[in-house]
């Protein structure tokens, strides 16, 4: 499994992808950029395959690549996970280490055909395993309205760059569907302007005393060593 990683890195800086993406940003996420149009139907590809999809390689088996033959999550293009038998798709992630990411990613299965239950596991450099599952018989999905579901898997990043893969778990042709996998961005509260406030500050020099606006936050500091609060009356 290592050597698959270190093989995709090198792939990926020979290739030298036109998008060089951030920390914890991912390169066509929603599979809309490919050197192929699958069209109304799709393409098959197999192992092992880079950057046909922009940004993504086959690793294992084969994988569909769905153009217009049912509802994407995220504009018109996903991934079946099975094309001939289970399938494998990946992207090395540019990371921070140490730094912990979650990512989402919207899950749907094949409609077509068995299992009716779909699984993948998820990875990052081969570790860090979770699956997921989506049944198809509960959900009562089609190919028009194909009900996606939004999943969320966690991870720590070990170095620089992050092997991330999504692994098909069934045998079957007709396998789980995967579109729009991006990382979760959390919203930062905007921090409020904080007044300062006035106080009159004694110092031993020439000048004894003057006015001083500070944060309210460093106002006992200053109330320690004998200023006092407002501007001073007579300086």
């Amino acid at each position: 499994m290592k050597n698959l990683f270190i093989f995709a890195a090198v792939t990926l800086i020979l290739i030298g992808a036109t998008v060089r993406p951030t920390a914890g940003q991912i390169v066509n996420g929603s599979f809309e950029s490919g050197l192929q149009d699958p069209g109304m139907m799709w393409i098959t590809y197999h192992s092992p395959l880079d950057n046909i999809i922009d940004g993504w390689s086959v690793g294992l088996g084969s994988v569909d690549y769905i153009g217009g033959w049912w509802q994407a999550s995220e504009g018109v293009r996903s991934i079946d996970l099975n094309g001939v038998a289970a399938g494998q798709i990946s992207q090395i992630v540019p990371t921070t280490p140490g730094v912990t990411y979650t990512l989402l990613f919207d899950m749907s299965g094949n409609p077509g055909g068995a299992p009716s239950l779909k699984q993948m596991t998820v990875t990052v450099d081969g570790d860090q395993a979770q699956t997921f599952s989506y049944d198809t018989s509960v959900t009562g999905n089609t190919g028009a309205d194909m009900k996606w579901e939004t999943k969320q898997y966690t991870f720590t990043a070990n170095g620089a760059f992050t092997w991330l893969a999504f692994t098909s778990d069934i045998p079957e042709s007709d396998g789980p569907a995967l579109d729009n996998v991006r990382f979760l961005v959390p919203d930062v509260p905007e921090v409020p302007d904080v007044p300062e406030e006035g106080i009159c500050h004694r110092s031993s020099g020439k000048k004894r005393q003057k006015t001083l606006f500070v944060s309210p936050s460093d106002i006992p500091d200053h109330m320690a060593h004998g200023d006092t609060m407002g501007p001073c009356v007579d300086e």
